[in-house]
């Protein structure tokens, strides 16, 4: 009969404590499902941002003339520009850089890439495949500054 005690006190000590564990972990459950359930209906607010945009960068146009126009598209590229060719000589790496618009020195405000617009005159070796005629990332619009000063 002492067999039957220690068992039956075990197993009675044993459930006792098992009860505020399980407990514990369904209200856990319950509490993590709701906030879930709470946060997914509100919708998610945009705030305006609480600083005012700053002045925008200015460039200045770089003189590519008389450049080979695989460097000149570089130079441009590197200073944040981008580009377009216009004539009737394409974009081919040799040909030469004859003028541009904007003229060198320019100050336009960084709208992205600038473009400028690149006349080319055609060089001395062959032309071979198709021309890059426009910068590969795309380009913005000209917006001249009313004041020179960079930033």
């Amino acid at each position: 009969m002492r067999a039957l005690e220690r068992s039956d006190s075990r197993a009675v000590s044993r459930r006792i404590l098992t009860l505020p564990r399980v407990t514990a972990v369904a209200a856990a459950a319950l509490l993590v499902s709701a906030t879930i359930s709470l946060a997914a209906d509100k919708p998610a607010t945009a705030k305006a941002p609480s600083h005012k945009a700053g002045p925008r960068k200015v460039l200045i146009v770089p003189d590519v003339r008389h450049q080979m126009f695989v460097f000149a598209s570089g130079m441009l590229e590197d200073g944040n520009f981008g580009w377009k060719v216009r004539g009737s000589v394409g974009g081919y790496p040799s040909n030469i850089v004859i003028s541009q618009k904007p003229k060198p020195g320019t100050h336009v405000i960084d709208t992205g890439a600038p473009t400028v617009t690149l006349f080319l005159a055609r060089g001395k070796s062959p032309q071979l495949g198709e021309p890059q005629n426009r910068s590969p990332y795309g380009a913005s619009l000209i917006r001249h500054a009313k004041h020179a000063s960079t930033g």
